[in-house]
């Protein structure tokens, strides 16, 4: 067990934001309360020596949740709320804050970064057709050019597990934009113990991001 030298606050969206996030839209899911209730949400804040004050946390932090808590149901901006006040965002939401947060798995990754870094460590220490453990004077990196760089912006510099079909995917670093591997046109890169892996990867791997980018490009429509 670790304390964590933050405070807490819990997030409940009331009906005018489920009556927002239920506009007609193409048969998108329907937010219930139910499944607003389960996916409630919780932000974490800098702890004080004092009780936490809610009302100059709220000040400090409720234009950053009210873009996330409505990122997480509708990404598209132009359908937001214009303009988002404060008073607006006290009718959307109820706040609760806690002021003691404890990690009962403090040996587990704990933030996006962590588990970036750990995935990255994982991609490269293993050949992603085989499985066979790969370390670094063993192996050799394949590297592929994706259509639209665009689709991947938010992996750059992660793993992106690309699908090769319902239960399996090869586990692909993305380039970040501005490296010499992405100039060299080597958007992702997938780790192989051998020639014979990377004579494998260079067949799975093209053809799983053209269907990759299918769906992609199919979902934009949709939701376009």
């Amino acid at each position: 067990m670790s304390f964590l030298y933050r405070h807490a606050l819990f997030i409940s969206r009331k009906r005018p934001y489920l009556d927002w996030a239920n506009q007609p839209s193409d048969g998108d899911l329907e937010l219930t309360d139910e499944l607003s209730r389960q996916k409630r949400t919780v932000y974490l804040v800098p702890e004080t020596t004092d009780e936490p004050n809610r009302e100059a946390l709220l000040a400090e932090f409720w234009e950053e949740i009210f873009a996330a808590e409505l990122s997480a149901w509708v990404l598209d901006e132009e359908r937001w709320p214009q303009p988002r006040t404060r008073q607006i965002f006290d009718e959307w939401f109820d706040v609760e804050v806690n002021d003691a947060v404890y990690d009962l798995t403090p040996e587990e990754p704990l933030t996006q970064a962590q588990v970036d870094l750990q995935d990255l460590a994982e991609a490269s220490a293993q050949c992603a057709l085989c499985g066979l453990e790969v370390d670094d004077t063993e192996g050799r990196w394949a590297g592929f050019k994706v259509a639209d760089r665009a689709d991947l912006d938010v992996f750059q510099g992660r793993v992106f597990p690309l699908p090769i079909d319902d239960e399996e995917a090869v586990l692909c670093i993305v380039t970040p934009a501005n490296s010499e591997e992405a100039r060299a046109g080597k958007d992702l890169l997938v780790r192989v113990c051998s020639s014979r892996c990377e004579k494998a990867a260079r067949k799975i791997v093209p053809r799983a991001l053209r269907d990759w980018s299918r769906r992609v490009d199919a979902v934009s429509r949709h939701s376009g």
